[in-house]
């Protein structure tokens, strides 16, 4: 990083891709993981909340701190740091295996905020990062018994050319569209279609 690169991010303040941070704190996990499940993004420590570069100890104890603070991440956040003057700048790459999380949660970044996910944001984030895929997700609300039609079943394995010895559940458990719960069978979404 340049001195006139370093003046364009103080005159730009932080942002989606920018975080300033006065010291090394309990927070820079937080900042790491809403970056990783972002598209990625730097930490600059060493500035503060008004732009004004205040510095920071940039010995190996305090990069020591920010590889402890990644690595305790779920799973460990990629980062590289770079010393620049009494500046530390931590690169957070756009995460491969989302979702992050710290011991304070699941975050990502939306505009200059790091915000806390809700559990039905983290389901939605890790269906859309295909995670848990649409057709695989288990339909509690539709019992098997009322729903499964076996003329179904029965079409399908003719034009698949599927003969089976196997009872009708096991089958189906072979073909991964049913599950069981509480030893309750449910069919998945793929599963409805029978």
């Amino acid at each position: 990083m340049t001195k006139q690169e370093l003046q364009l991010i103080l005159e730009s303040g932080e942002g989606y891709t920018v975080e300033f941070k006065e010291n090394i704190n309990t927070d820079l996990s937080k900042e790491m993981v809403a970056f990783a499940n972002a598209s990625g993004g730097h930490i600059f420590i060493g500035i503060n909340d008004d732009n004004d570069i205040t510095g920071t100890a940039t010995d190996n104890f305090a990069v020591s701190r920010i590889q402890n603070s990644a690595s305790s991440c779920d799973p460990l956040v990629p980062i590289d740091i770079e010393i620049f003057g009494n500046l530390i700048c931590i690169h957070v790459a756009e995460g491969a295996n989302k979702p992050y999380r710290c011991n304070k949660g699941f975050f990502v970044r939306r505009g200059a905020n790091s915000e806390k996910l809700s559990t039905r944001e983290i389901t939605e984030f890790i269906q859309i990062e295909g995670k848990v895929l649409f057709d695989e997700r288990i339909r509690e609300d539709l019992h098997f018994e009322k729903y499964f039609d076996a003329s179904l079943l029965e079409g399908f394995l003719e034009k698949t050319g599927i003969k089976s010895r196997l009872d009708t559940k096991s089958m189906l458990s072979n073909l991964s569209v049913l599950k069981y719960k509480n030893e309750v069978p449910y069919l998945n979404n793929a599963g409805v279609l029978f």
